[in-house]
């Protein structure tokens, strides 16, 4: 199983058009985005969340999450679960696992990578309308989040869109401000939302290199996601907010401050701080 071809990775960063014989595979052997094609070709005999246990028991994570928590994701009925985006892939597959060991029904979006999972795609929603909302398959993307929520099926987004970075006026690696196109999205679909928190950050590589440019940033992921042996992340589920709750909030934007905020006071009290310099 190769969920990145040499082809494909050519194709998407327009190394192709470069001319340059052998750079697309120099850069994913670069990149670690072979060592990610291994760690799925291992596994690629199981499926659904045996899978996702055994990819996550590959590359060293684990889950660390109160039973009792779980009795704040409904067993019935559509709602829409908000998380903070601390490493850029783990944490989907983490939510995953959490989602649907209560709701096998429900569907998660996430990034370029864990898209390309043949053996998850039954909890993937298709297309991320808040990937590029300036796009016009983020207007099929958003009907489809709404039709799946209208008919009984559960949501689980990142609103932030991109993985948490160091930012300079808060002095700590955290989500940037969340969509507001997330907020038009729970305000129409006037569903229950969960709010859940990972906690932990990415190695100060990644931050760096966040600063030079955004593409560097998304280069470094894949080897973000292997680097993570012996890390247990820990998670906390929040209970549900009511639409009523929110009901009298007439922006997007402040709307998705609250749940922002909600989502990240769902840490206070967990033991160990977030470091910005841990292991590269």
């Amino acid at each position: 199983m190769k969920i990145i071809t040499t082809s494909e990775f050519a194709k998407a960063t327009k190394i192709d058009k470069l001319g340059v014989p052998g750079l697309a595979g120099l850069m994913m052997e670069l990149m670690k985005l072979n060592d990610i094609n291994d760690v799925f070709a291992q596994n690629q005999h199981f499926k659904g969340l045996e899978f996702v246990d055994k990819i996550l028991e590959t590359i060293g994570v684990s889950i660390e999450f109160d039973d009792h928590d779980l009795k704040s994701i409904p067993k019935t009925g559509p709602f829409i679960a908000i998380a903070n985006h601390p490493y850029g892939g783990v944490e989907g597959l983490a939510l995953v696992k959490l989602l649907c060991t209560v709701r096998p029904d429900a569907k998660v979006m996430v990034n370029f990578i864990l898209k390309k999972i043949p053996n998850l795609d039954e909890f993937f929603v298709a297309v991320n309308p808040f990937e590029n909302v300036q796009h016009s398959s983020s207007i099929s993307g958003l009907k489809m989040t709404f039709d799946l929520l209208r008919n009984g099926t559960p949501i689980g987004i990142f609103p932030a869109g991109e993985v948490s970075t160091f930012k300079l006026d808060a002095q700590q690696v955290t989500d940037r401000m969340w969509h507001p196109v997330v907020g038009k999205l729970i305000a129409k679909a006037k569903v229950p939302v969960i709010p859940i928190y990972f906690h932990g950050n990415n190695g100060v590589l990644f931050n760096i290199l966040s600063f030079i440019h955004p593409t560097l940033r998304t280069a470094k992921l894949p080897s973000e996601f292997l680097n993570k042996q012996g890390l247990t992340i820990k998670v906390r589920i929040g209970k549900a907010i009511a639409p009523s709750e929110v009901s009298h909030m007439n922006s997007s934007n402040k709307l998705m401050d609250f749940l922002r905020a909600r989502t990240y006071a769902l840490g206070v009290g967990l033991d160990e701080e977030k470091r910005l310099f841990n292991p590269l």
